[in-house]
Formats: structure tokens, sequence, C-alpha cells
């Protein structure tokens, strides 16, 4: 499949898998590229609490639902 887009830091993306507290389907902003293949996202849907909010997803568990300006 290909990618439409990369995964930048800004992005909005949903978990298309459970990672950590966080449920598929969550949803988030990308706060930076981890490593090349894992991104740090602040979940902001459904609200975790402060403590499960910060989670580190593999970004093939990510879809990108709104590019961040300067990717776009």
């Amino acid at each position: 499949m290909a990618v439409a887009h990369e995964i930048s830091p800004f992005d909005i993306v949903e978990l298309t898998e459970r990672v950590d507290d966080a449920p598929a389907g969550a949803r988030g902003g990308v706060l930076e590229l981890y490593t090349p293949e894992v991104a740090m996202l602040e979940i902001l849907e459904p609200e975790l609490g402060p403590a499960a909010r910060i989670v580190f997803a593999p970004l093939d568990k990510l879809r990108v639902i709104k590019p961040s300006a300067k990717s776009a």
C-alpha cells in the first residue's frame, strides 16, 4: 500500500490498534518522532488522564487524520 503522507511532528493521527492504555481509534497529536519508526503522541480523544495520555506508537499503527500546516 502506498503511503499518502509521511507522519510528521504536529500531525493529528489516529491509532489503528491499541497502544498501552490508548484504544484503537484514539486520536492525538504527534509531539515528535522518537525514532524513525516510533512517534511520541499526546492522546486527546478519548481523555485518558495525565499519566496515560503520552504514548509511544509504531508508525505502522498510525493513520494521519490532519497533516500539520508545515507538512501539507
